[in-house]
This record gives C-alpha cells, structure tokens and sequence, in this order.
C-alpha cells in the first residue's frame, strides 16, 4: 500500500510513526514499522494494530490512562503485556508507552456542507440526508456526485473537502482522541476525485488527516492537493506544499514537491512526473452577455484534455458549473449575473491534471435573439431576449458588402419588431443591437450580421 506524507517547513512530518520531542506523543500511522521517541526503528509483525507512543506523566499510571482514556479499564492489560509493565501501578515518568489504536477512547466530529450544486446524496448507513448547506456530515457518512454535481465540506479544523461530479467520498473517521486530545480523520476516494485544502495540523504531532484511495493513503500535514481513483490507478497531485509517497511502509519515500504527481499502479509502483502548467483562457476579459456563457482554453502542448469550473468564489468552494472535455471548447446555461471566476487546469496522457489558473470573469446576461420573415411585398424582424433593466434596441440593415453602406440604422427602438415594405430585390446583410441599463452599468450585446436574399417576384 502506498503511503503519501506532507511535510510541513521543520515541523514534524506526519510519518509512519515518530517522536519531535520528548515530551510529544507519536502515532505510527501503519503496522509493519513502529518508532522510538529517539528514532530507533522497531521491528513489529503487521498483524499487530496501530500504535502511538505515549510518554507517562507525573501521577499517572496503567489504571489512570485505562480509567480515563482506554475503551475498557481492563484494557490495561493489553497495554502492560505489549510494554513488559511489571507492576502497572508504578512507572517511572518519562516512560514511552505503546498502546494500541483501537483501545483509545475518542469523541466524534461533525463536518459541514459548505456548497451544494445538482445531483449530490449525502448518506449515514441506510438513512439518506438531505444534501443542503449547512448538513451535518458524520462518521460513517457517504458523499457522492452525480453528472452535474458539486459538493464541499468544512471540517472542524478548518480544512476543506471538495468533490467535482461523479465522485463518491466516504468518511471513515472524523474524531478527537482523547488521550492525546489530537484530530484523526479518515476518508476513502472510492472513485472520481477529491480536492483538499488542508489547515496547518499545528504542533501537535499527532494529528492525523488522511485520504485514501484502494490504491493509496495520502496523509495531509498542511498542504493542497488533489486524490484520485479511476480504473484501478491512483493519482496524486500536489499543488502546494511537498508530499514524501512510499510504495510501502519500509521503502523509501519520493519526494513530490509542488508542480508535480504521481501516477500509482495497482502494483504498487510510483511514476513522478511534472504537472502540465496552467493553460490561459482564450478572451479572459470578456464580458459573458449570452444565455450560452462560452469559455475556450488556449492549445497547450501536451495536454490531452481540460478541466472548467466557474464559481461565485475565488476558493471554488461554491462551483456553479464544471466540466472536462478533450477540445478546451466549454458551454455553460443558467449561470447567474455577477462577478464570478473561472479555473482552468489541462490533463496529461498519463491521466494527471495540471496546475490550474483562475481568471475573474463578468457575467451579465443580455440576451438577444432576431429572426425575420416574407409577408407578400412586407419584411418583417422580431427580436427579444433575457435580461434586467431597461432594453433598447439598434437595427441595421444594408447591401451585402463588408464595408458597404447603411442603407437603415434605427437606434434608440423600445419595440421588439420592424416591419420593411418594397424593399427593392437585392442581397443584404442585417443585425440587431442591445443596449442594457441596470443600476450596475449599461452592457452591449450585438448580433452578427445575418445575409438576407430578396428574390424578384415572378409574374
């Protein structure tokens, strides 16, 4: 099982279980490896479960820490067979204790829904929970997306989930220890992709933040990156911070900086590789006036595809629309008026996404449609859309050459039809204008020229 680690400046990193200090506990985070408090390896079989390391403080000894921080009292006893206690009411202070995982008593934690958009289900066993802002997420819960959905979490800590569509996210753990009053989290990327933003863990060594796919377990120290899992591959993806990724507990671990991944077989190997950069955004300044809101990535060598998401926050933990094509091409409906942002990353062939880069996009939306149509001798145009504020429109029509004439330029029209009569055979060329005033500003929106045949009539 492959095993990523963040590491954090000089602070401790989270590994597979070691001491900063003295006076600092130590969690081993996977069975076959313990650590001293000194840095001492320590042989143990993998059949025996996770420990942390304690060292024992003045006043206490095996009955105290099982009275208030084992399962069981008689749990003591594990703990006095495991470290060789000869007498479990007397030991030295300073003396690092191993105790199993399981045994330590722990309170759970509630994470919340911070953002929820189209098909989400958000479960606890067999009850379903309705998937709206502000819904507890529990131990045990299951988070997953459909085709258009989007979901984010805040945990206690701070940190944040968030899972673009067709992802499933379960959370194994979400809990405080209590012996070492430190977080434990768990959660499990059984398909699609999760993005974290991880807090700073703090001092306390213990904490622990972990997110596993069947084929890794990335184990968060104050980092952003991204997980995923997809026809048996795992992919990790770093885009803040460093990550340490071992194939197992005893290997040594890659280094993955910031602007690199890693694609992760089934067999355990570990591929690095460097992140594609953030494409651009083809017309960044444009405002997006049509219902259609349309986005083009600008080409990027080697990039096999493209990753959208337009959201109301430079965070993107409120995503009103993504989606991922092989073209760069991307069109949106319903997306409301206002300032907005647009994050825009680009897939490698191994199956990486890139670095992502984030634009702020104006949406107002000032919709214009036009058509025209033969009456006997009678042209008529008919024009309307949607949009706020006051409408006025501008209506052009000349001989069908680029810079030719105008033989009519009506502006200022409250009406949304013009009606032409005898209008002399001929080819030309046609538009409407809008011009749009709400207590935000005035926008223009103009069609494109449409060519216009009339036909002699036949006697």
């Amino acid at each position: 099982m492959l095993i990523m680690r963040a590491l954090r400046g000089a602070m401790c990193a989270v590994s597979i279980a070691a001491a900063c200090s003295a006076a600092q506990i130590a969690p081993v985070l996977a069975a076959p490896v313990l650590a001293a408090p000194h840095g001492e390896r320590i042989a143990e079989s993998p059949a025996k479960k996770t420990v942390v390391n304690y060292a024992v403080r003045r006043g206490e000894n095996l009955y105290t820490l099982a009275r208030h921080y084992l399962m069981r009292p008689s749990d003591y006893r594990t703990v006095q067979l495991l470290n060789k206690i000869a007498d479990p009411r007397r030991i030295p202070v300073g003396t690092w204790l191993r105790i199993p995982f399981a045994l330590l008593k722990t309170e759970p934690l509630t994470a919340r829904l911070v953002a929820v958009r189209g098909s989400v289900r958000l479960r606890r066993g067999a009850q379903d929970i309705v998937p709206q802002v502000g819904a507890p997420v529990e131990q045990g819960s299951v988070l997953e997306t459909g085709a258009d959905g989007f979901v984010a979490i805040t945990l206690p800590n701070g940190s944040r989930t968030s899972l673009p569509t067709r992802t499933s996210l379960r959370i194994d753990h979400l809990r405080r220890v209590l012996l070492t009053n430190s977080i434990d989290y768990d959660f499990t990327v059984a398909g699609g992709k999760a993005e974290i933003k991880a807090a700073p863990l703090g001092e306390n060594a213990n904490n622990r933040f972990r997110i596993r796919t069947p084929r890794a377990i990335a184990a968060v120290r104050g980092t952003q990156f991204r997980v995923g899992f997809t026809d048996e591959i795992s992919l990790a993806e770093v885009l803040e911070g460093t990550v340490a990724a071992s194939a197992d507990e005893n290997a040594a671990p890659t280094d993955l900086s910031q602007g690199f991944g890693a694609v992760i077989t089934s067999a355990g190997t570990i591929t690095p590789e460097a992140l594609l950069p953030a494409p651009d955004l083809l017309s960044p300044g444009k405002v997006q006036v049509d219902p259609l809101v349309r986005l083009a990535a600008a080409p990027l060598a080697g990039a096999r595809g493209y990753h959208l998401q337009i959201a109301q926050d430079s965070s993107f933990a409120a995503v009103l629309a993504e989606a991922s094509n092989d073209t760069g091409q991307f069109a949106f409906a319903d997306i409301p008026n206002g300032g907005l942002f647009v994050r825009i990353s680009a897939a490698a062939s191994s199956g990486l996404e890139g670095m992502a880069q984030t634009f702020a996009m104006r949406r107002v939306l000032a919709g214009l449609a036009a058509s025209a149509s033969m009456d006997a001798d009678t042209l008529r145009f008919a024009w309307g859309g949607q949009g706020e504020g006051s409408r006025i429109y501008h209506f052009q029509l000349g001989p069908n050459a680029p810079d030719g004439p105008l033989m009519i330029d009506e502006a200022g029209l409250t009406d949304e039809s013009l009606a032409l009569r005898h209008l002399p055979p001929g080819v030309y060329r046609w538009r409407v204008g809008l011009r749009q005033t709400t207590g935000e500003g005035t926008i223009e929106n103009w069609l494109p020229f449409e060519k216009l045949t009339v036909a002699p009539q036949e006697r």
